[in-house]
């Protein structure tokens, strides 16, 4: 068989699979991955695991998707890894996370650090932990700048460096970090590592909770109700803490209950 008629095989195979007719691909996409096709081992590995077009059958799955990131493949390497990550198989999860973080993959850099971070397959060890954290944050990921501003904000195997802090959670609410810009407000609020300013703080709550983030929502009620930063406002505090309350924070039920019993007492004047 030529070269062409080969990949015309090939791609009528794939064409079923578009169509979602695994069992009609399953011959050449099987024979193509025991020939050492990388892509057709993921693609049997799927099969396998989903029981698209075959048997459901996990150890088949596994071993298709050895096949390919054995050769190379990121997705089946972080795949495995994610695999056995859920399966609490830390060392296996965390050989194929590093093959795929040395590749380049934010998702493994990132899932590998937080496995040193929380020492599960390994000794806890936040330096490493900030070593694949760092290398995800020089791709732009905000999570792992998040992550890096945590570290250096809750003392995570080092002394505090609010600055340090500060500054990976400005880059990562650039990004459209929620929980960052909850923190970086929080640190301009109590001035650690950036001036005191309580008016910056709000306008970082503000905008983590018009992105739905609850503890946003709940300190800007409560700076609201205070008057902390911006004029005193129980409306405005009321319509904070009900938005929180919706999503289940326990703690702004209760700030609504407290309002409700000051608003009753000013009404018996």
């Amino acid at each position: 068989m030529s070269y062409s008629l080969k990949q015309l095989k090939l791609e009528t195979a794939f064409a079923q699979i578009q169509k979602g007719n695994y069992q009609a691909a399953f011959p050449t996409i099987r024979q193509f991955a025991e020939n050492g096709d990388a892509d057709c081992q993921y693609q049997l590995g799927f099969m396998y695991q989903t029981g698209a077009g075959v048997k459901q059958d996990n150890d088949l799955a596994a071993k298709w998707y050895t096949k390919a990131a054995e050769q190379g493949d990121v997705d089946c390497q972080v795949i495995l890894a994610e695999w056995y990550d859920d399966n609490e198989q830390y060392d296996l999860a965390a050989k194929w996370y590093a093959v795929a973080a040395e590749q380049g993959d934010v998702d493994a850099q990132n899932n590998l650090a937080r496995l040193y971070a929380e020492g599960l397959g390994f000794e806890q060890d936040y330096d490493k932990a900030e070593q694949y954290w760092q290398m995800a944050a020089v791709q732009g990921d905000d999570e792992a700048l998040y992550n890096l501003g945590v570290i250096h904000d809750d003392a995570l195997g080092r002394d505090p460096n609010y600055e340090k802090a500060a500054d990976f959670y400005l880059q990562a609410a650039h990004l459209g970090n929620a929980d960052a810009m909850v923190n970086l407000g929080m640190l301009y609020q109590e001035g650690f590592g950036v001036p005191e300013d309580a008016a910056q703080a709000n306008e970082w709550f503000l905008q983590a909770a018009e992105l739905g983030n609850e503890t946003a929502q709940l300190n800007l009620g409560i700076n609201y109700a205070e008057g902390l930063g911006v004029m005193q406002d129980f409306d405005l505090a009321e319509k904070w803490w009900t938005i929180a309350a919706k999503q289940g924070n326990k703690d702004a039920e209760a700030a609504l209950k407290e309002l409700a019993i000051i608003r009753a007492e000013k009404n018996k004047f």
